[in-house]
């Protein structure tokens, strides 16, 4: 009886201890597991901020380019108009007529790429894409008015 009791210990004290390192095992992987999904975490929070502040980057250029071609064409519009001044008093009446009516839609054409401009400078995250759209058409338009005399 006496082996047999030793034997249960035995057997008893080998099992409760393979649970125990089984355990303590478990533990480390699981502390490990959370501490690379912590790592992971900020991996990716820097990854989406890295990828903001080149979309922001994107978008700045985006804008700066097309101020540029904005501010060139007013220039160009501007410049017509001087020209036409200049035109108109030189011309004879019916001719004053035609100059002055492409006077009047440079002008109109000018006046709405100074309004677009000083939108440009608001914070447009929504709706930018229609803007850019809808301005290179209008400055598609100047370019043939200018070349149209």
């Amino acid at each position: 009886m006496k082996k047999q009791f030793l034997f249960a210990s035995l057997l008893a004290f080998f099992t409760l201890s393979l649970a125990v390192v089984s355990c303590a095992d478990s533990s480390e992987r699981s502390k490990d597991a959370a501490q690379d999904a912590k790592e992971n975490l900020k991996d990716a929070k820097e990854n989406l901020k890295d990828a903001g502040q080149v979309a922001a980057n994107a978008l700045k250029a985006e804008r700066d380019d097309l101020s540029a071609k904005m501010e060139q064409s007013g220039r160009e519009l501007d410049a017509e108009i001087e020209a036409l001044d200049r035109k108109i008093e030189k011309a004879t009446a019916k001719e004053k007529i035609k100059w002055q009516e492409r006077r009047k839609m440079l002008a109109a054409q000018r006046d709405e790429l100074k309004s677009d401009m000083a939108r440009l400078g608001e914070d447009m995250k929504d709706g930018w894409k229609d803007f850019k759209s809808a301005t290179a058409r209008k400055l598609d338009k100047i370019s043939d008015d200018l070349k149209a005399d």
